[in-house]
């Protein structure tokens, strides 16, 4: 009678000895790095940024930059309306259209150019250049979720 609680491990896989000359291997769950996986998964999802009208992928905060020292910036247009904004580095998930001007712009020595979602063409912010660039995103139009 052959006992069948004697293992042999080799390279990371388990085998039951059946016999004195045949080997049964039994699979080895990795559930840890199924579980490792997901995890991963869930918080690249959560890093990403999207329209909040339609839901575009736009850009992720793996992207967001500081400029003049902050990150999140309050201004006002000459029309008066107030706008909280984000800096990012990019935002595949945006369009820009419009010729570059300095005219009323919140950051000195840039430009700027209306920055629309690809997918509904709806206003998300700006992008500021210079030799350089950023996009400056109003945070009430990007959500980290799809509901």
């Amino acid at each position: 009678m052959i006992n069948s609680s004697l293992t042999m491990i080799s390279k990371g896989e388990q085998m039951l000895l059946v016999s004195s000359q045949y080997y049964f291997k039994k699979p080895v769950f990795q559930t840890e790095n199924l579980i490792n996986y997901k995890h991963d998964e869930l918080i690249e999802q959560n890093k990403k940024l999207f329209c909040k009208f339609c839901k575009n992928g736009i850009t992720d905060l793996d992207a967001a930059i500081f400029v003049n020292g902050s990150q999140t910036h309050t201004f006002s247009n000459p029309a008066g309306f107030i706008y909280t904004i984000q800096c990012f580095d990019s935002a595949p998930g945006c369009d820009v259209v419009g010729e570059g001007t300095n005219e009323h712009t919140w950051f000195h020595g840039y430009e700027w150019q209306i920055a629309i979602c690809h997918s509904c063409r709806r206003q998300l912010g700006w992008l500021f250049s210079n030799d350089d660039y950023f996009y400056g995103l109003i945070s009430d139009h990007l959500i980290n979720a799809i509901e």
